[in-house]
């Protein structure tokens, strides 16, 4: 029997709309690579979402109010954030915003969900938000489980350890009762628990196909412990693709890019779950994935300008996904 191919999603960078310099075009040049990604046949579309200040590059447009102008600028493709890090945040309010963005786009939102950015200056971001950073993670799973009651359910009293309230509800309720939620775990036993507990899918950004299904294998029977056998149904893959019909180039131009707008050397980068090279390189390693149970890939794409690797991404990888198994 053959394998469903993934789902493509894209990426759509932020990075660049923070800096001084940007202007009416950078915006312009955004909507319309989402607007083209719809045309196109991507599945979904995400932001970022980490973080706030502005070291090392890392600041990012909020996320959940460039997700509220996709929404009303596309119709039919589904919009998400990843890694969104909820514990920076009160829960209440981002169950109220999510569930208002859900009716905005007609239910197309998708989170994917952090326990926080891994990188320097981290823990100084959780303490401008007010928040101890060693309670991030537990934060994490009272804020899922709040933010899920408080979208399904009229009203209630909640008394958690981190949050507290009498009884209320939020109105409007979600068109998606629940908002699906991916969790982002790698190879931390605690955060692949937590996927197998929580999560409605999974996000990764394992480097092999073999980390894949080792991961994939913990997650299901995890699962299976909790009594959510099969619930966790979406596996997704975060990678960075730049792709040419030179292998050898496509990789060296692929480098240089991410060099400039990280503003890091290679070494780095390694979390950037590469694929950079051909389109048939590029598949063959991403068959053992899908014949795993990957079921959606999230392309973030690492060149000056998109469409060509959007078109390469569609046209010439993912044919050779199909049929697989």
């Amino acid at each position: 029997m053959a394998t469903p191919r993934p789902e493509f999603g894209l990426l759509l960078h932020t990075r660049h709309l923070m800096r001084e310099n940007t202007g009416r075009s950078d915006l312009e040049e955004f909507w319309r690579n989402a607007s083209r990604a719809e045309e196109m046949g991507f599945a979904h579309l995400w932001v970022g979402d980490s973080p706030r200040l502005s070291f090392l590059d890392r600041a990012h447009a909020d996320c959940l109010t460039v997700m509220a102008a996709l929404a009303a600028k596309t119709n039919q493709v589904r919009i998400g954030v990843v890694p969104l890090v909820p514990a920076l945040r009160n829960p209440v309010l981002l169950a109220h915003q999510l569930a208002t963005l859900d009716v905005i786009s007609e239910g197309r939102t998708l989170i994917g969900v952090s326990v926080g950015p891994q990188y320097r200056y981290a823990e100084r971001e959780f303490e401008a938000c007010g928040v101890p950073f060693h309670e991030k993670a537990g934060r994490l799973s009272e804020s899922i489980r709040l933010m899920r009651r408080l979208w399904t359910e009229e009203s209630f009293v909640f008394e958690g350890r981190y949050y507290r309230f009498a009884e209320i509800g939020i109105q409007p309720k979600p068109i998606q009762r629940p908002i699906p939620i991916w969790i982002a775990a790698a190879d931390n036993e605690k955060a692949l628990r937590r996927v197998a507990r929580l999560g409605d899918g999974w996000f990764t950004v394992a480097h092999t196909a073999d980390q894949f299904v080792l991961r994939r294998k913990k997650v299901d029977a995890y699962a299976r412990e909790y009594g959510r056998a099969n619930k966790v149904t979406a596996s997704a893959l975060f990678a960075s693709f730049h792709l040419g019909a030179s292998g050898d180039a496509a990789k060296e131009e692929g480098w240089d890019f991410a060099e400039r707008y990280f503003l890091q050397p290679r070494s780095s980068l390694k979390h950037l779950c590469a694929f950079f090279g051909s389109p048939e390189e590029c598949a063959e390693r991403l068959k053992g994935y899908v014949e795993a149970g990957l079921s959606a890939i999230v392309a973030r794409i690492v060149a000056p300008s998109p469409e060509e690797q959007m078109r390469l991404l569609l046209e010439e990888l993912r044919p050779r996904l199909s049929g697989l198994g």
